[in-house]
């Protein structure tokens, strides 16, 4: 009955969010025409600001230093714990070495082939893009938790200027600046500094957006490969670029004016480059016909060793509601994991209907495609990490509080004591993960 109840209100915030979309998306690429459609129109306007190169020397440092204020807040809870009477460098990186984190390091020194338990490969559900430059960074950095440390550090810095960048260019310095903030005090935020894909994937992530958005499509088309290999959702970027293209090159207005020829002509030398982005996905299959000989046995393991199958969002959310209220679910469970994951959901949806007709097309696309992904699997205890990297997300929610000051401030409040807590209860060992 849950499940019913669940599909019904998913599905009726899906249909609302599709009727709008779809009839911008028509709108904006010319194949409707006419003033009279201004309900399909973007009702809000923002003025973008160019970026200066001494704005990402400041946003750079700034990064930086949320890194290091936090590899060193975890440096202090560790001496607090400890009863020894003296430290090193390497007992502060090992306490980053938690849940996915070793399974990353193992990859990077065994490699997919010989990193086997219990007779299988079964971390080839793990992308590669991120073991592969542990190993490269390993040439010259001899130890394995300083390299993936300084691969998340500086993916983090980076791709904290590309994501600046692209707000500024196309929202304004307010709003950029938001954004970071709220994104810098997400609760799960601390993830970005892991031996996991976190960093690696918003570094990505925030530079195909930007190229996108200046309609450097070839750099986005690479750049998006190496997403696409890093972590599954990668792919998405794909999406982002197609939408983007058919906004600005309006083929419907063109088909009218009996200048398509002109469009496809774009499309085959512009556009097209887009398509480099699943080559990443293809590389991964292929990898799991080299070691196996099937190219899609991660979802064999996925299955069967990790407990995730692909489901619908509706059956998701239903497992989540029953694990947060199931009288066998532990306190540390439902505030570690299920709450979380439902409060994020709901919040997203609530920024989803608030941005359909106020923001460009391809963020509400992105932000609506990335939830239904992140929250498609069944056994989800990864959620709170995984929507860290939702990017639009952080813009509504600056956008939400740009005029309203008291929201914004409780917002990073908010987020910040999250933050704390989570970060805590991380080293602590609980299921935070």
């Amino acid at each position: 009955m849950r499940e019913i109840v669940l599909f019904l209100f998913f599905g009726g915030v899906f249909l609302l969010f599709a009727f709008f979309w779809f009839g911008r998306f028509l709108y904006e690429t010319g194949c409707v025409k006419g003033e009279k459609k201004k309900i399909f129109q973007q009702d809000a306007s923002f003025s973008g600001e160019g970026v200066l190169k001494r704005d990402m020397i400041q946003v750079f440092k700034m990064a930086l230093m949320v890194r290091l204020l936090v590899y060193l807040a975890g440096a202090i809870w560790m001496l607090l714990g400890s009863e020894e009477t003296s430290f090193t460098l390497q007992q502060i990186l090992e306490q980053w070495e938690r849940w996915d984190a070793p399974h990353y390091m193992n990859l990077a020194r065994l490699g997919y082939e010989d990193f086997i338990e219990d007779g299988q490969h079964l971390f080839l559900v793990f992308f590669p893009l991120y073991p592969w430059l542990m190993r490269g960074v390993h040439l010259v950095v001899k130890n394995w938790h300083l390299c993936g440390i300084l691969i998340s550090t500086l993916a983090f810095c980076v791709g904290s200027c590309y994501f600046y960048a692209f707000v500024k260019e196309e929202f304004g310095k307010d709003i950029a600046e938001k954004s970071y903030v709220l994104f810098a005090a997400y609760p799960f935020a601390f993830f970005f500094g892991g031996i996991m894909t976190e960093s690696l994937f918003f570094c990505l992530l925030s530079a195909g957006l930007y190229y996108i958005s200046k309609h450097r499509f070839l750099v986005a088309g690479v750049i998006g490969l190496f997403l696409s290999l890093c972590r599954v959702q990668g792919v998405l970027l794909l999406g982002v670029g197609l939408v983007e293209f058919f906004v600005s090159y309006q083929p419907g207005k063109c088909f009218r004016n009996g200048m398509l020829g002109a469009f496809w002509k774009d499309f085959l030398t512009k556009g097209i480059w887009l398509f480099l982005i699943p080559v990443g996905n293809l590389i991964y299959f292929y990898l799991n016909y080299r070691v196996e000989g099937d190219f899609f046995r991660f979802q064999y393991y996925q299955e069967n060793h990790w407990y995730h199958t692909t489901t619908w969002v509706p059956r998701c959310l239903d497992e989540i509601l029953g694990n947060l209220f199931g009288e066998n679910t532990t306190n540390a469970m439902r505030l570690a994991v299920w709450l979380p994951e439902l409060v994020i959901f709901v919040l997203t949806v609530v920024c989803l209907v608030y941005m359909v007709r106020r923001h460009p097309l391809k963020y509400s696309a992105f932000l609506l495609v990335y939830t239904m992904v992140n929250y498609s699997v069944t056994f989800l205890i990864s959620g709170g990490r995984y929507m860290a990297c939702a990017l639009p997300l952080f813009i509504v929610l600056a956008d939400i509080g740009k005029d309203r000051p008291l929201l914004y401030k409780g917002m990073v409040l908010s987020g910040m004591l999250l933050f704390g807590v989570y970060f805590v209860g991380y080293f602590m060992g609980f299921q935070i993960m």
